[in-house]
């Protein structure tokens, strides 16, 4: 006799088994997903950002490298400028000086002289008035942009340096002494100030020490000239102008020593300008492919990020 079937009896082992492996299954599958799905969203996120940083720092050194150009030129052409139409007149009044043609408003140097007059005393005005500005825009564009120590995020103080024209002077600068020197153990100078013994270190390496120091002596020389320009402007020369000038100690000073230091003075400046505008340009060289890998940039650390930007 055959017994009924126990509708109340568990259910086979396999069937619970099968069951909790398609939930496991299932489970899985969504995981995977859901893993996949985020990674891809914070890989395309990641270039992304890496896309909008490199577009800023496209920007960031196209308008570096302009106003570092722009200022180069702004000075480099003030300053010659200025340098050159003084030694024309330095020049003029020595070669008019013999034989009495100094006299003779029809004498090409004395002609010469007074036809440049305005415009070398429109030059050296102009130059008196911008010289600071010059200044710190060589400290601004060029200086710290070729610095790779310098963070605009970090800096946020005020930068005070104590070179100025005043100050040149109380640190009783030498035009004849001090000139530029790149060399390593020469490249910054201690200067001293005579009134109260503070010091204070002039760089050579330093853009805007470089303007500064060249309008210093250019006014230098400016000052000593009162007896030539009187006689471009067909004024009446002082006795003691005129023996200033025609001796030859000065006239070797103006026209051999100051000359050559003014030109050494420009030809540094525009050395080390163009040097700035190269480490500009090397600043933000693009910095290859592994830059662009997640994760290794900061593993790398500054080596990928040439410029800290803000957000």
């Amino acid at each position: 006799m055959s017994s009924a079937p126990n509708d109340g009896a568990p259910a086979p082992q396999g069937f619970w088994q099968s069951l909790k492996s398609l939930v496991m299954r299932q489970l899985s599958s969504i995981t995977i997903v859901g893993v996949l799905g985020l990674l891809t969203t914070l890989i395309v996120a990641y270039f992304q950002n890496m896309s909008a940083y490199q577009d800023k720092v496209t920007t960031q050194a196209k308008d570096d490298m302009t106003s570092a150009t722009q200022v180069f030129a702004e000075a480099s052409t003030a300053l010659s400028s200025a340098i050159s139409l003084q030694l024309q007149l330095i020049n003029y009044f020595y070669a008019a000086v013999p034989n009495g043609v100094y006299k003779d408003d029809g004498a090409y140097p004395t002609a010469s002289a007074r036809a440049m007059y305005k415009d070398y005393m429109d030059t050296y005005t102009s130059l008196h008035q911008n010289y600071n500005l010059l200044a710190r825009k060589a400290e601004i564009y060029l200086d710290w942009p070729s610095d790779l120590s310098h963070d605009a995020a970090t800096n946020t103080g005020p930068n005070v340096d104590p070179f100025n024209m005043s100050t040149l002077g109380e640190f009783d600068f030498d035009c004849e002494k001090y000139l530029p020197n790149f060399a390593p153990d020469k490249v910054r100078v201690p200067l001293t100030d005579q009134n109260d013994g503070t010091t204070a270190t002039l760089d050579w390496n330093s853009a805007k020490h470089h303007v500064l120091t060249m309008q210093y002596c250019f006014d230098v020389t400016h000052k000593r000239l009162t007896g030539l320009l009187e006689w471009a402007s067909k004024s009446t020369i002082a006795q003691a102008d005129w023996d200033y000038l025609t001796n030859k100690d000065t006239q070797e000073l103006f026209q051999k020593t100051r000359a050559n230091n003014q030109t050494l003075r420009l030809n540094a400046f525009v050395g080390l300008a163009m040097g700035h505008i190269e480490a500009i340009r090397a600043r933000y060289r693009p910095n290859g492919y592994w830059c662009s890998v997640p994760i290794v940039p900061q593993l790398i650390g500054k080596k990928c990020a040439p410029v800290r930007l803000a957000s």
